[in-house]
């Protein structure tokens, strides 16, 4: 999601500073080389940046502790951490679906319920949790998207025609990379006294595993795509 979400940010006029572990193929925007496991070097690069958009981390949905303390224990602290030392003012933390949908509801699930149905979901309750912290004791904004099964809409109706999971169930949780990068804008964007929230994050799919009614009416989400009409279209 980091390659579309970056086009569409460069396009609105935002300026960039991108880090991953390495630099991806034919990546023309600013880099630089990070593990995020790094606490000193993550505070480095922050300097002079407003906003952090925190994407990376173990995001496989069965991975087990071992696999997930580094990026997604140690490397969710270092954000926070290195975003409040170095005086950025919001960050948004990409959480996941895996956080809540170990709940069995008839209907939608809002965005307050916190039941995880992996120790990844648990992972990314542990970097909400953080994120709340951070804005109560450091002043530090923090909202965090609890995103689903997200693909560039060029490549979502073949995805989703082969899901590697069960098909309803990826319908249900899709989330196209353009809707994401208009709830990224909208997180930037955001009234500073927005100090802390959670929000589902899906497309506007005809089923829809999380109640996406809180994006709405507090960030003016108007997500585009529908993974049932992709498929019939």
């Amino acid at each position: 999601m980091g390659r579309p979400l970056c086009h569409s940010l460069s396009e609105c006029g935002y300026e960039l500073m991108t880090c991953a572990r390495n630099r991806p193929e034919d990546w023309p925007f600013p880099f630089a080389s990070l593990d995020i496991t790094d606490l000193d070097t993550f505070t480095d690069l922050l300097k002079g940046v407003s906003v952090l958009v925190h994407l990376a981390g173990q995001r496989e949905p069965d991975a087990g502790f071992e696999d997930l303390v580094g990026p997604n224990i140690h490397g969710s602290y270092n954000a926070f951490e290195a975003a409040f030392r170095s005086g950025v003012q919001r960050v948004v933390f990409a959480s996941s679906v895996n956080v809540s949908n170990g709940s069995i509801r008839e209907q939608p699930i809002p965005d307050e319920v916190v039941c995880p149905s992996s120790l990844y979901g648990a992972s990314k309750a542990f970097g909400e949790a953080l994120g709340r912290y951070y804005s109560e004791r450091h002043g530090l904004s923090c909202l965090c998207f609890r995103m689903g099964w997200t693909l560039p809409l060029k490549d979502s109706k073949k995805q989703l025609s082969d899901p590697p999971m069960d098909s309803l169930f990826a319908r249900k949780v899709f989330l196209s990379a353009e809707d994401f990068a208009q709830l990224a804008k909208l997180a930037i964007e955001a009234p500073e006294d927005l100090e802390f929230g959670i929000f589902n994050a899906l497309s506007d799919n005809r089923e829809k595993l999380l109640d996406i009614g809180h994006a709405q009416s507090v960030l003016g989400y108007e997500p585009k795509h529908d993974a049932f009409a992709i498929l019939e279209g």
